[in-house]
C-alpha cells in the first residue's frame, strides 16, 4: 500500500493551517499559545519542540496502521511545529463562543480528530 497520498494529505492540512493562521493574524483577533494544549507546559518551547519531532518520527514509523488517522495528526503536529520554530508561539484563533472553550487553530482540529478516530477504530474493533 502506498503512503504517497497520506503524505501529501498531510501536507495539504498543513498548507491550510498555516496560511489560515496568516490571515487570522492581519485581519482577525488571535492568541499566541506558547504552551500545549490549555495552555499547560507555558514557556516550554524547546521542550515542545522535541516532543513534536519525537512525535512526528512515531507517526511515520506507524502510519501503516492507520494511515489516515495519522496523517491529520501529523499535518496538525508539523503545523503546530512550525509555528513553535518560526513565531515561537502557536497561533490559535477559532473561538467557539457558545461553549467558552479556548481558542484553538486548525491543526488541533485535526490532531483531536485524529485521535478520535484512532480510538473509534480501536473500540469498534470485533
Amino acid at each position: 500500500m502506498s503512503l504517497k497520498k497520506y503524505y501529501i494529505f498531510s501536507a495539504i492540512i498543513v498548507i491550510i493551517d498555516q496560511l489560515l493562521k496568516g490571515v487570522a493574524i492581519k485581519n482577525f483577533s488571535y492568541v499566541t499559545n506558547t504552551g500545549a494544549a490549555w495552555g499547560i507546559l507555558k514557556n516550554s518551547q524547546v521542550f515542545l519542540v522535541v516532543i513534536s519531532i519525537i512525535a512526528i518520527l512515531v507517526i511515520i514509523r506507524y502510519l501503516k496502521t492507520y494511515p489516515l488517522e495519522l496523517s491529520f495528526i501529523l499535518g496538525g503536529t508539523i503545523g503546530n511545529l512550525i509555528d513553535r520554530i518560526f513565531r515561537h508561539h502557536v497561533i490559535d484563533f477559532i473561538n467557539i463562543r457558545v461553549f467558552n472553550y479556548p481558542l484553538f487553530n486548525v491543526a488541533d482540529i485535526f490532531i483531536v480528530a485524529g485521535a478520535i478516530l484512532i480510538g473509534i477504530k480501536i473500540f469498534t474493533r470485533d
